[in-house]
């Protein structure tokens, strides 16, 4: 089964546009919606609404994982490079809610439709890659994150097995593949292969992995 797009989707596509400058969006409703657009458009094509279902199963099964709400938190900050901070008593549930929400209203304005599922997606053998690659793949963070936010190696990797475990192995593969991105870790070349067979097992696309080419030593 074919995703129904070749680039990143859902919640780890929507930490991309926390970006830098991401507040000249607005507030966190307002990056959703933009992740969303539909531009001039009245209605949503079938892709779009895809991607709102994915988005929202992503949030929704995070959400109801056995996840600390720290663990959330660790994994969202780390996938903006840290562009992203919690303040004023927010926590990662609460976070996901506000994501949660607006994305529901959209789906309420331009259709909802079932997430993509495939049970070769959720079974016990992706589950045992992903959190194997979790465990042994280098992640060599640049310097100037680390001064900033202090080594988060082992606090990440425990958040990105448990959500592996608890939530999605192939949320947390794709949001192990977005922290790459964001922070310019290397992947190893003895990881490389993995990485490869792995997102061909949970059909994500080309252009994802292609996306991480530059980051391979």
């Amino acid at each position: 089964m074919e995703r129904f797009t070749s680039f990143d989707f859902g919640l780890s596509a929507l930490t991309a546009l926390f970006h830098q400058d991401w507040i000249h969006l607005g507030g966190v409703e307002e990056v959703v919606l933009a992740h969303l657009s539909v531009g001039e458009a009245s209605i949503a094509d079938e892709a779009q609404q895809k991607e709102a279902a994915a988005l929202e199963r992503d949030v929704a099964v995070l959400a109801g994982s056995t996840l600390r709400d720290g663990q959330i938190e660790v994994l969202f900050s780390t996938a903006t490079a840290g562009n992203y901070s919690f303040q004023g008593g927010e926590t990662g549930r609460s976070l996901l809610e506000r994501i949660h929400s607006t994305c529901r209203q959209w789906q309420q304005e331009y259709g909802a439709i079932p997430a993509e599922s495939s049970p070769k997606w959720s079974s016990s053998d992706s589950m045992a890659a992903v959190r194997s690659i979790i465990g042994d793949t280098p992640m060599c963070f640049p310097d100037e994150y680390l001064r900033c936010c202090g080594s988060p190696v082992d606090e990440l990797r425990s958040a990105l097995d448990a959500c592996a475990q608890s939530a999605s192995a192939e949320l947390a593969f794709r949001l192990l593949l977005r922290i790459h991105l964001a922070n310019f870790i290397p992947v190893a070349e003895s990881s490389w292969a993995r990485y490869r067979m792995t997102a061909a097992e949970l059909s994500l696309g080309e252009e994802l992995l292609s996306s991480l080419d530059f980051l391979v030593n």
